[in-house]
């Protein structure tokens, strides 16, 4: 039996407090009983029969931090939960056949400071939230019986000033291989593309855990997206006692079929490794062919075209699961993306789930991967390493971020030689690549610092265009005339932030809702209007932000500017400025917690896709303010646009390049339409706002009705307040009641706003602006799912949806797409793995 890698994600328990009293069952106990009393294979939380009946039942992912309640004592700048220590324990069967292979536990992500135990032995610490490891615990089972495991993690140490979840929050498998066997992460192909040829370089590590020396042969075959086996090369290699081999081959593919943007084409390579006469292992990975390349003068180019990136950094937060996203909300929040016209995601601020990265590389989206730790300790060196050799046959990926607005780095002449040591580490295990570093402040004066010292980054990474409180200026032109062969980028850009839905002053409790102290210093006294409100006008700037329109028009007009990464595509926990409790939600992404676009998506998708866009706001629903001024926008990417209001013509206005359109109009209830005219005066497009009724009912709108019967695939459903008519009311905010039947799970809800405390795993979210959302999980098992939606005063809703083992959707196959088969764990007891 060759390699076979098992989802360990289900079937767990769970308890969010530290155990202080671990020597169940060890030697000694009746003896010694001081808590931290673990002798070798000591750990009674790892040992068949502790008493866990009390823990919660989990399925992973899991960010535990979900659980708990918002408070006001909690910090604010992550999300105002408390953190906490946790405990996982899951009991497992492995069979007595398996006895002389390699079992190894391989673990997404777990935030953070984990220590593993099976069975009572340890087997492992990992001290960062967010690389992907892999323990060995083949010497530690018992084979043809009960095993169990226990993961201690510690979330109270913050790596991030945002949310950063805790717990089990990736997922889990379990890898069975022959001790003859490609190593973890053991597979690197290189590509080297000139003219109509691409020269594959094929690096393959293969370990060797047999009691004697052994003699293999290792067989390369590359296989194009058509599933035909297009080139094969073999060699020879001799692997140590206990050892590790490193073979590198090399081969020729003519006409390759470059992974692009437009056409994001995969190869797989098939690894296998021959031993004794037989075959002991078969491995897979997904690559693809391309060239990258970064200019001073005109940016970035792919396979020898300049493309300008159009990126956003994202943090992994997503209302009602927190951290714990599953791959197909992964997948829906990148659509959400792309729909935008995003070409390019920066990881911020730190190494990504897997899936993500097998997201990109399927929708032709490039990735700035991002290490979370900036410094030349081997801890963060092997941080940075293990990130490389994970994600580097990802074709999505184009540069590795080396950090972010480290300040006591990147000022200093020790920051500059640990940024040296850790672009020469880039360079040393992915020559394709470039590093960058993302920097803040003013990084104009740190790259005079780095040329005075000799050095310089591969890309320059430059957060921001300011020299201080919101001035608008050239910071990139002084920086492109002073150094015009250094590549560089807006790696983080924007500073406005917004709420969606809000256009007037936001209350909460009947009281406006203030600003911070650090808000009011900094920043009131640059924008007067922000001591209103953050309103979805995107008025709100920091002090070191630029608007919109003018933080693209920055990028754009730049043909040296390799692209902008907009801080963000989605808002998240913590990080509230310029606010304070109540708020635990940030305001500065383009969609809000949920992925529901604000009014900015929509600039950006008009001058970020070809195709004629045209979007008008605020709603027409100002009961109150009859003769009142409203201030009208509209986004769009048309060369005119008309104003009509109940029939009436208000006039016609050009819209500049990049740009976008506005007038004030005097509120009367009716239509309010807008008509979008091209170039020559024809119209192209025409949309309405209009004065609706009130609620009368709930629409229920799921992203789909088909699930994966395999315990991860997830419904993403929106959730509308609508009147008698079937309009959404944009002002509602009637409280939504979920319930579920069938064989599913309902695994959190939310609604976008940045100061609601409601309970991400409840059944029950007010509306915010009409809109919330419920996140559906099927099972382990076909068959059928109903939800039913209802609130008081208005018509219930009601959506079934179906789950199937047939694969009716693609799902990715497991967290490294390099596996030959993922298999659900079903029966985590009394089944045998």
């Amino acid at each position: 039996m060759m390699r076979g890698v098992f989802s360990f994600n289900q079937g767990w328990r769970f308890l969010q407090e530290d155990v202080q009293i671990r020597n169940f069952e060890s030697i000694h106990h009746r003896y010694f009983d001081a808590p931290e009393w673990i002798k070798s294979g000591n750990n009674g939380l790892a040992k068949v029969g502790y008493p866990d009946q009390q823990w919660k039942a989990v399925d992973l992912p899991h960010d535990f931090l979900q659980d708990n309640a918002f408070s006001p004592d909690a910090a604010c700048s992550h999300g105002s939960i408390e953190k906490g220590i946790a405990w996982y324990r899951k009991t497992f069967e492995i069979p007595a056949e398996d006895n002389g292979r390699r079992i190894q536990l391989e673990f997404g992500g777990i935030y953070r400071d984990s220590q593993v135990w099976v069975n009572g032995h340890f087997a492992g610490r990992h001290l960062s939230g967010y690389t992907s490891f892999c323990f060995d615990i083949s010497e530690l089972l018992n084979y043809g019986g009960h095993n169990v495991v226990a993961v201690r993690c510690d979330a109270n140490l913050a790596e991030l000033w945002s949310y950063e979840g805790g717990g089990i929050y990736r997922d889990v498998n379990l890898i069975k291989t022959d001790p003859v066997r490609v190593d973890w992460c053991g597979t690197f192909v290189n590509p080297a593309v000139k003219e109509n040829c691409a020269k594959l370089t094929i690096e393959t590590t293969v370990r060797n855990d047999r009691l004697e020396a052994v003699e293999c042969e290792i067989c390369s075959t590359v296989i194009d997206a058509e599933g035909r086996e297009i080139l094969t090369v073999g060699s020879p290699e001799k692997i140590e006692l206990d050892g590790i081999s490193t073979c590198i081959q090399t081969a020729t593919l003519h006409n390759p079929v470059l992974w692009d943007v437009e056409n994001p084409y995969l190869y797989t390579l098939k690894t296998d490794i021959f031993a004794d006469g037989k075959k002991v292992d078969e491995y897979t990975t997904d690559f693809g062919i391309r060239t990258i390349h970064f200019d001073g003068e005109k940016g970035f180019f792919l396979n020898g075209k300049p493309l300008k990136l159009r990126g956003v950094c994202n943090h992994q937060d997503h209302a009602g699961v927190g951290t714990a996203i599953p791959d197909s909300l992964q997948e829906w929040r990148m659509i959400q993306m792309k729909n935008m016209g995003v070409n390019a995601l920066r990881t911020s601020h730190n190494p990504p789930t897997p899936a993500l990265l097998d997201i990109c590389d399927r929708m032709g989206i490039l990735v700035m991967d991002e290490t979370r730790l900036t410094g030349s300790s081997p801890e963060f060196l092997q941080q940075l390493e293990d990130l490389i050799r994970r994600d580097r046959n990802h074709p999505s990926v184009i540069m590795w971020s080396l950090g972010n607005e480290e300040m006591n780095v990147q000022w200093s002449e020790v920051g500059v030689k640990q940024l040296r040591r850790m672009q020469n580490l880039v360079h040393k295990l992915d020559p394709s690549r470039p590093a960058t570093y993302s920097m803040n402040c003013d990084w104009l004066e740190i790259a005079d610092m780095y040329h005075a010292q000799g050095f310089r980054l591969d890309v320059f990474g430059a957060n921001y265009n300011y020299t201080g409180h919101g001035v608008e200026n050239e910071q990139y032109d002084k920086f492109h005339a002073r150094y015009p062969d250094w590549p560089m980028l807006g790696s983080e850009t924007g500073g406005s932030f917004a709420t969606r839905g809000l256009y007037e002053l936001e209350y909460y409790d009947g009281k406006p809702v203030e600003l911070n102290e650090f808000g009011h210093g900094a920043l009131c006294w640059e924008n007067e209007h922000l001591k209103e409100t953050a309103s979805a006008y995107n008025n709100g700037l920091t002090p070191w932000g630029m608007s919109i329109d003018a933080t693209w028009k920055a990028c754009a007009e730049r043909d040296f500017m390799a692209g902008t990464f907009l801080w963000t595509g989605f808002d998240y926990r913590g990080e509230t400025y310029p606010y304070a409790w109540p708020a635990v939600i940030t305001r500065f992404g383009i969609m809000d917690l949920c992925g529901f676009p604000k009014d900015a998506y929509f600039y950006y998708k008009a001058w970020w896709n070809p195709e004629p866009q045209l979007h008008l706001f605020p709603h027409w629903n100002w009961a109150g303010k009859e003769g009142q001024e409203i201030k009208i926008r509209a986004y769009a990417n048309c060369a005119e646009i008309e104003l009509y209001l109940n029939g009436e013509r208000l006039g016609r206005k050009p819209v500049e390049i990049n740009g976008y359109f506005e007038t004030m109009v005097e509120y009367q209830p009716g239509k309010l339409e807008a008509v979008g005219f091209d170039t020559g005066g024809n119209e192209i497009l025409r949309t309405v706002n209009e004065t609706v009724g009130k609620p009368a009912a709930i629409r229920v709108i799921p992203d789909r009705t088909l699930l994966n019967a395999d315990a991860r695939d997830t419904a993403i459903c929106r959730v509308e307040i609508i009147d008698s008519a079937g309009r959404l009311v944009p002002t509602a905010n009637n409280t939504v009641e979920f319930s579920l039947e069938g064989s599913g799970k309902l695994i959190g809800v939310g609604n976008g706003n940045p100061t609601c405390h409601a309970p991400p795993k409840g059944n029950t979210v007010p509306a915010f602006y009409g809109l919330c959302q419920v996140l559906i999980q099927s099972a382990d098992k076909p068959g059928e799912i109903i939800l039913r939606v209802k609130s008081p005063g208005l018509s219930d809703s009601s959506v079934e949806f179906k789950t199937s083992t047939g694969k009716m959707l693609p799902v990715i196959p497991g967290i490294y797409n390099r596996v030959d088969r993922i298999e659900i764990d079903a029966n985590p007891v009394d089944g045998i793995l």
